[in-house]
């Protein structure tokens, strides 16, 4: 398992990256575009832009309150997709089970600055996240996942800040708070696209 960090990179808003992270921008961007597990395999009709946790529990508690009208256009029951959400954003706390190769980090958050820089991602919706408790059933009770998500984010926002110790992401790297943030809104867009209501 990789070790925690203190990452204090100053992003303070999407478009907005220190130098280190410009010039690995700019170094590794056509990298970035091959990525096809990461870009260009998501999103849904209704593109959806996340950049913090508010948006995310607002968009939850619309899907809660029209479950009856729910139309799934992704391969994943929503049981799956919201805990699939919750699991992501543990990860920040909890650590993960693995983590990709240091050299795939890196190209990898070449990705994360393009998502960045233009306030969105696009990745491969039935991609799973090595999570700490394993494979994720097809299905399961739906008020579970849905409370899961939204403990999940309410932990976050309570019990983390800028100066807590995160664990790498397993794909990206280290993070700042603010980068694992804009990590899980960014994916919880992406995958609240392909749901309609």
């Amino acid at each position: 398992m990789k070790n925690k960090n203190n990452h204090s990179e100053n992003t303070d808003s999407p478009g907005k990256f220190s130098r280190k992270a410009f010039l690995r921008l700019s170094i590794g961007s056509a990298a970035a575009i091959s990525l096809g597990s990461l870009a260009g395999c998501g999103g849904g009709a209704r593109k959806l832009r996340f950049n913090d946790f508010n948006q995310v529990m607002v968009e939850l508690a619309l899907i809660e309150n029209n479950l009856d009208t729910l139309e799934m256009q992704q391969e994943w029951s929503l049981y799956k997709v919201l805990t699939h959400l919750a699991h992501t954003v543990e990860g920040s706390w909890k650590g993960l089970a693995s983590y990709d190769s240091n050299a795939q980090q890196a190209v990898q958050y070449v990705a994360f600055a393009a998502f960045v820089a233009q306030g969105y991602m696009s990745h491969n919706l039935t991609a799973p996240v090595p999570s700490l408790e394993g494979e994720i059933a097809d299905d399961g009770p739906l008020v579970e996942a849905f409370d899961k998500l939204r403990n999940a984010i309410t932990y976050f926002q309570n019990n983390l800040t800028a100066e807590s110790e995160l664990y790498e992401h397993f794909a990206y790297g280290k993070l700042s708070y603010q980068e694992w943030e804009w990590a899980n809104t960014f994916h919880a867009a992406d995958h609240f696209s392909s749901l309609t209501y």
